[in-house]
């Protein structure tokens, strides 16, 4: 285990049988909104792990997801829960916002939802505490080196 995640963010982001799809989000121009892409980006999917970068509209992804026939998925996006900066923590269903740090048209809570719904898999919401969403591309220290560790995490995962 790393020593930024803990075991809680580790058993969230740990790899089960069957198909693991994981939903990255965010807006890169919108600093470490921007932290769900850049993990997307570095992972790359396998039989088992498969990754979907929905950007800033996670709504858009929901067909695709549905048709992988997912057992677990996993989302990962920037989440304010007035922890530090570069904070990972595993956000309960009930917690995950009606509205985000990033502009997505449709609530991230409604993507969840209609993906558990319709998919009967495990979900779970993985979320980084931003230091800044203003318009720049570029992740705070604290926040890349969060997502260097679950891309670490998860790469060492897939068999």
């Amino acid at each position: 285990m790393s020593n930024t995640l803990t075991a809680e963010v580790c058993s969230a982001l740990s790899i089960i049988p069957g198909i693991n799809v994981i939903i990255t989000i965010g807006n890169t121009l919108r600093a470490d909104d921007g932290v769900g892409p850049y993990i997307g980006l570095s992972l790359t999917s396998s039989d088992r792990v498969k990754i979907v970068n929905a950007d800033y509209t996670p709504e858009n992804v929901i067909e695709q997801v549905i048709s992988l026939h997912p057992a677990k998925i996993i989302f990962i996006d920037a989440a304010d829960f007035q922890g530090a900066p570069g904070e990972a923590r595993v956000i309960d269903q009930e917690h995950i916002p009606d509205a985000s740090l990033s502009t997505h048209a449709v609530p991230l809570k409604v993507v969840y939802h209609l993906l558990l719904h319709d998919t009967g898999a495990m979900a779970v919401m993985v979320g980084i505490q931003p230091q800044s969403v203003d318009h720049k591309e570029e992740l705070s220290g604290e926040v890349k080196a969060t997502a260097d560790e679950i891309i670490k995490y998860i790469n060492r995962d897939k068999v």
